[in-house]
Parts: structure tokens; C-alpha cells; sequence
């Protein structure tokens, strides 16, 4: 069974259909808005949790190392040879190779002993880690090596970095007799990044990001070592703020950034660093994008499928009403035919039987009708005969009207219902100076009315037509009429109406009143 176009088949169809994918496209628009949600989220929540992470790396390595000078400065405070301390600083170097130089000085500032001996003699006391540590400030944020750079060189090429820590040694009265500091490789946190971000890194570019607490970047791709950032996940985490957003960065594209800043640790009290995770949006959000693709492509697989059912159920529908629609060409054919009215539901059932019933009364009235038109045949020859005399008649009757209109003396026009000219006596041919047959058809104003009345005549015959009323019928009135040659003269009127079924028309006798002024 197909259906055609305008069948109420493939209106359940379309319908059905319409349904099936408007609802499935609904809920799959809705579970992947709400999914999406919550993966962005958990992408977002990741980042921030491996921000966080990092900081509290950070944090701990400090404070290990911060933990080991001070310890290191405590059991070296009462040791007055150079050699001693060369030795004991050695080993604590070899222990975290991390340690680029360690170094003892004075009171005043000049190097005492060094691990191999570099800086030796040297003075330091303008470094800002000397006058810090005899201030009581035990860390320095990340630097460049100024004095170090030409003695340790770079395995890469890169500048040498350090992190100061320093601790002042006094004696048994409590008097500062020199300063120990360690500088601490900034190539310890880039091991702290290979440790955290390589096994993220496998599958998926993540990009840690150390920002000082001036906005400078300490650590990052290469294209923004150094730069000042001005970001407002910088400024969250500044305010001690855990999380993530999403925003542009200086190079035009869009991140998704978790943030955390370093708390310290212990005694360790920080640098104000702050740690930001970023990624791509467009990687970060893939997972989302390919669950949003798959949930799409789904949804349109389970509406075609819906929409299959729908044709189905729709087909099975209206397969009983089609039958009925065969019965009922059948009785147009004028076969004898009769509607199933069991099997099928029971709409379909009732109606049936109300077909069946239809048509016994209409084989019945079949009969009837036919006994009738023998009888209506003859009623109607009778009522013809009768018509064709009355007709005669009536033509007879119009022949006599005619003729005494084009008798009388007055002048006499009609218009049928829009203005146009039906009848022009003798009386009118000499009044106005125009024949009968120049103006039968023509519209009455063109003809005997001025040109300054023709808007009037045209309103009043619009109104007639629109509402069916006419204040100006069986009224006598006085109007300036205008013949052939342009003289125009008043005439007193009454207008009549005929509206009958076979004649639609306005009439009128015209009197000329005398002793009028005339006008060209």
C-alpha cells in the first residue's frame, strides 16, 4: 500500500515522523547540553586539580630545600675551617645535584668556601640574597646567574636561573658573622613539569605556566619566558582563588586555564607564585565535541527509525479507511457493494455499518426517486407551457412600456447599478442633443453631468454598490445638467429603482425648469 500525497496516510506519516525527530532531536539536544555540562566541568576541574598539584609540588620541593640550608647552617655555625665547610658543602651538593653553588661568606660579605671552590675570595655582599639573608628574608624569587653564568655555562644554551636561600650564621653571643646561601637551579622545577605533565602530555597538549608575584612568567613555552602576564585567572589565583575559566590569551587564542598560587609550606613561606594550566579550548573541549557528534548522529539515527515505525503504525491506520474509500467508489460506480464492519477497530467498524446502512436507504430511495420523476416530468412540461405564456406576455407588456416611454413628451433615461446608460427616449435625443445608440453603454456622468459633479455621482453609486442603499431613490431633486454643446441647465427629477430579479436599473423623467440661466 502506498500513499499518496494528500492522503491522510502520509499525513500520519509526516506527522509521525515530525514527532519521532522533533522529540529525539529535544532530548538529544537536552542529555547533550547537560552531559556537556558536566564534561566541561570535569575537563576544567582537571586542569585546576593539576594547577593545584603543581603548587603544592612546589611548595614541598621548597620547602625540602629550604629545610636542608637551614639545617646545614646550624651544624656548620661553630666550624671556622674553610676546608671543613668546602667539604660538608660538597656533599650536600652531591646529594641534590639540583644545587648549582653553595657558598659561605663573612660578615662582610666575602666568599669563605664554595663547592669547587668557585667564587672564592670573590665579594658578594651587593648581591640582594646576602643583604636579604642579613635582614632575616631566607628565599629570593627566580633570577638570572650574573656571576655564576661564565663558571657553570649551560648545558643547552640556555641563561642560567637560580632560587636563592639563605640563612645568616652567628656566634655563641648572637653576633652575624657570615652569611651561607645555596642558589637553587631552576632546572629543578622544569623536572617537577617532566614529572607531573609528561604522562598527562601523551594525550593531550597541556601547557604549565609559573608566574612570579610581579606577573612575570618563570616558567612556560619559550614564547612567553619573561613576558608580564595580565590574565584574570592570575588575578583569581592572586586572591587565593582555586579553578578554572576560559579566556584569551596575549597570542589571540582561547585557553582553558586552571589556576592555584603557592600557599608555602611548614616554615617555608613562599614566593607568590601562581601556577596556571592551560590548554587549548578546541583540544580541551574535543571529548565534548565528539560526545555532542555521536549523541547527534544517535539522536537522527533513533528519529529515522521512529519515523519508520511512525509509517507503519500510520500505514496500518488507515489501511481499513482506505477500504472504506473502495466501497465508496464502488457505490459512485453504482456497484452494489458492502463495508466490512468486523475485524477492524471500532471507529472504522461503526462506520461501516453506517455505510452499509446508507446504502439500503439509498437502494430504497433509489425506487422512490424514480417513481417520482415520472410524475415531476409531467408537472414540469405543465409548469413550462405555463412559463412560455407568461413570457409572451411580459415581452408583449415591455413592448408597450417601450412604447410609451419613447411617447411621452419628458425627457427619460435609465442606468443600470455601475452608471452606464440602458435606455435614452426621443424626449432625452432632443434635450441634450445625443443620439440613443452614442450612448447606450455609456457611463451617465461622462454624458450629461459637469465635470465638478462626477466624484459626487461616483461616491454615491460605490456607496449603492457596498451597502445595498440608496438615500437618493424616490426623492424629488433639483440637479445641473450639462448638454452636448456644453450649456448646462437645472432639472428637476425623481429617481426610481428597479431591482427585481431579471431587471437591475435606476430611472428617471427629467423636467427642464424654465427661466434658468445657462453657463458655458
Amino acid at each position: 500500500m502506498t500513499f499518496s500525497r494528500n492522503s491522510l496516510g502520509a499525513y500520519l506519516a509526516l506527522a509521525f515522523t515530525l514527532l519521532s525527530v522533533a522529540l529525539t532531536l529535544l532530548l538529544t539536544a537536552y542529555s547533550d547540553r547537560a552531559a556537556s555540562t558536566r564534561i566541561r566541568a570535569s575537563i576544567g576541574n582537571n586542569l585546576a586539580e593539576l594547577a593545584n598539584q603543581t603548587a603544592s609540588r612546589l611548595d614541598r620541593s621548597m620547602f625540602e630545600r629550604y629545610r636542608e640550608v637551614r639545617l646545614i647552617a646550624d651544624r656548620l655555625r661553630d666550624t671556622q675551617d674553610p676546608d671543613t665547610v668546602r667539604r660538608e658543602l660538597e656533599t650536600l651538593q652531591q646529594s641534590y645535584p639540583t644545587y648549582a653553588w653553595i657558598g659561605l661568606t663573612d660578615a662582610q660579605g666575602r666568599v669563605l668556601a664554595a663547592t669547587r671552590g668557585m667564587l672564592e675570595g670573590a665579594d658578594v655582599s651587593a648581591r640582594p640574597w646576602f643583604r636579604n639573608a642579613l635582614n632575616n628574608v631566607h628565599m629570593g624569587d627566580v633570577h638570572d646567574a650574573l656571576l655564576l653564568a661564565q663558571l657553570l655555562g649551560a648545558s643547552d644554551g640556555a641563561p642560567l636561573r637560580f632560587v636563592d636561600i639563605a640563612f645568616p650564621m652567628t656566634d655563641a653571643s648572637g653576633q652575624i658573622t657570615g652569611v651561607l646561601s645555596a642558589h637553587l637551579s631552576w632546572q629543578w622545577a622544569k623536572d617537577i613539569e617532566h614529572e607531573i605533565f609528561v604522562p598527562v602530555g601523551r594525550s593531550r597538549t597541556v601547557d604549565p605556566v609559573i608566574v612570579s608575584s610581579t606577573g612575570a612568567v618563570l616558567l612556560g613555552p619559550a614564547d612567553l619566558l619573561g613576558q608580564t602576564l595580565d590574565l584574570p585567572s592570575l588575578s583569581a589565583a592572586q586572591r587565593n582563588e582555586r579553578g578554572h575559566v576560559r579566556e584569551t590569551w596575549p597570542d589571540g587564542h582561547e585557553y582553558l586555564v586552571g589556576y592555584s598560587k603557592d600557599q608555602g609550606f611548614d616554615a617555608y613561606p613562599g614566593l607568590g607564585w601562581r601556577v596556571l594550566v592551560r590548554q587549548d579550548t578546541g583540544e580541551a573541549f574535543a571529548p565534548v565535541n565528539q560526545l555532542h557528534q555521536r549523541m547527534l548522529i544517535g539522536g537522527f539515527v533513533l528519529a529515522a527509525l521512529f519515523s519508520l515505525m511512525g509509517w507503519l503504525v500510520a500505514r496500518r491506520i488507515t489501511r481499513p479507511l482506505q477500504e472504506l474509500a473502495d466501497v465508496a467508489q464502488g457505490i459512485e460506480a453504482g456497484y452494489a457493494v458492502k463495508a466490512r464492519s468486523t475485524g477492524v477497530y471500532e471507529e472504522v467498524a461503526t462506520l461501516g455499518r453506517a455505510f452499509n446502512s446508507l446504502i439500503a436507504k439509498l437502494q430504497q430511495n433509489e425506487a422512490e426517486v424514480r417513481q417520482l420523476n415520472v410524475s415531476l416530468e409531467r408537472r414540469v412540461l405543465e409548469r413550462t407551457n405555463e412559463y412560455e405564456a407568461t413570457i409572451e406576455r411580459l415581452l408583449e407588456s415591455q413592448e408597450s412600456l417601450q412604447s410609451v416611454i419613447e411617447t411621452t413628451q419628458d425627457p427619460f433615461l435609465a442606468t443600470d447599478f455601475e452608471g452606464h446608460i440602458t435606455e435614452w427616449n426621443s424626449a432625452a435625443e432632443k434635450l441634450f442633443g445625443w443620439k440613443r445608440n452614442e450612448v447606450l453603454g455609456e457611463l451617465l456622468p461622462d454624458i450629461i453631468l459637469p465635470a465638478r459633479h462626477h466624484d459626487v455621482f461616483i461616491k454615491a453609486v460605490a456607496h449603492f454598490l457596498t451597502t445595498g442603499h440608496a438615500p437618493f431613490a424616490d426623492q424629488t431633486l433639483e440637479r445641473t445638467l450639462v448638454k452636448r454643446d456644453g450649456t448646462e441647465f437645472q432639472v428637476v427629477m425623481k429617481i426610481r429603482l428597479v431591482n427585481t430579479g431579471k431587471l437591475q436599473q435606476f430611472s428617471a423623467f427629467l423636467q427642464p425648469l424654465p427661466g434658468q440661466p445657462s453657463r458655458q
